[in-house]
């Protein structure tokens, strides 16, 4: 079976069962109740023109999943492209509906999108991710959705309603997030490429070095959190510099602290693999030719090491993106604190508001940074194995 036919039989799975077996989305009177879920039957209920539409959109979408090959009706190799905008759609119905018999403020009352929408979007991705232009088509899914709650069409939905209260929040946090994983990253550049080419050079400190980044990146990050405040804490009570610039045991410092060590590992052994990666027999010709360790380091092995360090970059910036969520255990900001202040309050939405942007972070940064080191492999007429380097 083709990988493209499993994976749309397996996105129809999942589809189908968010659909039947579970709840779309939780309708709740105000945020700390007990929601009624509502399934898609009961989203259906009294839309004779909405059913058939998604009837057929099922049927199409079974009929393209089940088929044996590649075939060329536009209707069928169109139904990717169509469930793009189902997820949207999903919202603005699940907006609108409302439990029969009840009478709810609206302005306290929200929707809040449950397994069953999360099982279908993943469902619909899965599909998209086999069909051609899989990335185009799982972007405009994501995009329409977005837009969707980014244009207040969707205003009852709990999402939204969690946005609007918390917005200027949001947007800082936001800032924060970034500037704290991608700083952290930066600062960690220039000691990562040196140990890695002192790891190439000296073969003695090699296992030490390498022991050393490992064991920040195999610590739990909590724990090295609380050693890292007791040091800090102290400096800040008693030097009043270290006080005057911020640096505390709590808040941004101990944060960029940590996610600057979590950065090692991977920029470390990705520049050791890259410099170790260069023939031997290039270095020679190299001081042949009469140039010296330096002019070699800056024009022969960095730049021929440059798409492996690269990649370690992209890992690091990847799962720093992630980590700088347990900065907000410690005020250090991000993401991390709607998160946890969502978590505090028994408020889903809250927390899945926090996480989104993360994961879109994450992904969107990967695939920059994948990009611009395939562009970096091309230039340099080199080809290397990220599995080499040990990540």
């Amino acid at each position: 079976m083709k990988e493209t036919f499993l994976k749309a039989r397996v996105g129809l799975t999942l589809g189908v069962l968010g659909i039947v077996f579970l709840p779309l989305g939780t309708f709740r009177p105000n945020r700390v109740v007990r929601g009624i879920p509502l399934d898609g039957e009961a989203l259906l209920e009294g839309r004779i023109l909405l059913a058939l539409a998604a009837t057929g959109l099922v049927t199409a979408a079974v009929i393209y999943a089940l088929r044996e090959r590649e075939g060329k009706l536009f209707l069928l190799n169109g139904v990717p492209w169509m469930l793009s905008f189902v997820p949207g759609l999903l919202m603005l119905i699940l907006s609108s509906a409302r439990p029969v018999g009840g009478n709810f403020d609206l302005e306290v009352a929200r929707m809040s999108l449950s397994s069953g929408y999360w099982l279908v979007f993943a469902g619909i991705l899965m599909l998209q991710s086999g069909a051609p232009r899989g990335g185009v088509l799982m972007s405009l899914t994501v995009l329409i959705s977005l837009a969707v709650l980014g244009f207040g069409l969707a205003p009852h939905l709990a999402l939204y309603k969690e946005f609007m209260n918390i917005e200027v929040a949001f947007y800082a946090e936001l800032r924060r997030h970034l500037t704290l994983s991608l700083a952290s990253v930066v600062v960690a550049l220039l000691p990562g490429i040196l140990l890695g080419y002192i790891c190439h050079r000296h073969q003695r400190l090699r296992e030490w070095i390498l022991g050393t980044v490992n064991l920040f990146q195999v610590a739990p990050t909590l724990s090295l959190l609380g050693l890292i405040m007791i040091p800090l804490t102290f400096l800040s009570r008693n030097i009043p510099l270290v006080a005057e610039l911020g640096i505390r045991g709590v808040g941004f410092a101990p944060a960029f602290i940590i996610l600057t060590l979590y950065c090692l590992l991977p920029i470390t052994a990705n520049a050791f693999s890259g410099f170790d990666q260069v023939e031997t027999a290039v270095v020679d010709s190299a001081l042949a030719m009469g140039m010296t360790r330096r002019q070699i380091f800056r024009q022969v092995l960095f730049p021929l090491a440059l798409p492996v360090i690269f990649s370690g970059i992209r890992t690091a910036v990847t799962q720093n993106v992630g980590n700088t969520i347990l900065a907000g255990l410690i005020g250090g900001g991000g993401m991390g604190a709607l998160i946890f202040l969502g978590l505090s309050q028994s408020a889903t939405d809250l927390v899945i508001l926090g996480t989104i942007p993360v994961v879109l972070m994450a992904l969107i940064l990967d695939a920059v940074f994948k990009l611009v080191e395939e562009r970096m492999t091309q230039r340099a007429g080199v080809t290397h194995d990220t599995l080499d380097a040990g990540i």
